[in-house]
């Protein structure tokens, strides 16, 4: 079955008590996951027979549980064009465009990423749940990774490399920037801006600068910590900003010059390595003749 995962039990005797919740368990299913397929008829298979999680295994017992076991994402489906760059069974992913949501917000509720796959998805999986390994900001353009199931979410750990273009010119040596971040809340609600603070949360960022160009510097970016607009609001924290950038520079708004350009995991299934990279966008036609 395509739309289940198959196990064939074993040491059962290493077991708290000899049942498939206990066993599910032992492989780190979530909590969330197991309740799930409690609640939801149809989603757990014994050699070859439905029951319940609480039923009682065997050694070399065959069990096959749901891969979607829970209803699917209620996100309203979006119209647009999907750039697929990989996909399996257990992870889709796209390039996305500058200035594109991933999630649905009010402001964008009808356009975004999100609500593109949901589309995509639902044709092959009506019970698809929407689960982004890694979440860019609207302005950033790059790889996305979708996880077609819990299991590949929770087991997804991605080296990320970034590109920017930012303002002026740097030296090209590489360079660290370790400032806080801090998330301003008015009245009860988050601002979009975040700020560097000793009051915030530890945020790292490796910077090796590649090119400069004309009044820009093109840089390469490697993340430590995952902070919302980390790479913008650091580097306007040392008077670089990000070209365009609609928040954290004054001059020429249109969206952040920055790209998530490169990305690899060794997949949870096969061990294999897997390596996504994808073009500069065309906006970025300033840097082709420097990068020749």
């Amino acid at each position: 079955m395509d739309n289940f995962e198959k196990y064939i039990i074993r040491q059962t005797a290493n077991l708290k008590k000899q049942t498939i919740y206990y066993f599910l368990k032992e492989q780190k299913i979530s909590e969330h996951y197991v309740k799930c397929l409690r609640n939801t008829s149809g989603t757990i298979i014994l050699n070859g027979n439905t029951v319940s999680i609480n039923h009682p295994i065997e050694e070399n017992d065959v069990l096959e549980i749901s891969k979607s076991p829970q209803k699917g994402s209620e996100i309203p489906e979006c119209d647009g064009t999907l750039e697929i760059i990989y996909e399996d069974d257990d992870y889709i992913a796209v390039n996305k465009p500058h200035n594109l949501a991933c999630i649905p917000t009010r402001k964008h509720l009808q356009n975004n990423l999100g609500g593109q796959v949901v589309k995509y998805m639902k044709n092959k999986d009506k019970n698809f749940v929407l689960r982004i390994t890694n979440r860019l900001d609207r302005e950033t353009a790059g790889i996305v990774v979708i996880a077609k199931n819990i299991d590949a979410f929770n087991k997804m750990n991605a080296d990320k490399t970034y590109y920017a273009i930012c303002e002026g010119n740097l030296d090209l040596s590489p360079f660290t920037i370790d400032k806080k971040i801090e998330t301003i809340s008015h009245n009860g609600i988050n601002q979009m801006k975040r700020v560097i603070s000793e009051n915030g949360k530890t945020a790292v960022t490796h910077i090796f600068p590649v090119k400069n160009i004309d009044k820009n510097c093109l840089v390469k970016l490697k993340l430590e910590t995952g902070r919302t607009h980390q790479i913008r609001v650091h580097m306007s924290s040392i008077n670089h900003p990000l070209v365009g950038d609609t928040i954290y520079n004054e001059n020429n708004k249109s969206h952040a010059y920055l790209l998530l350009k490169e990305l690899s995991f060794t997949h949870f299934r096969s061990g294999k390595k897997i390596v996504l990279q994808v073009d500069f966008p065309s906006e970025w036609n300033m840097i082709e003749n420097y990068l020749t």
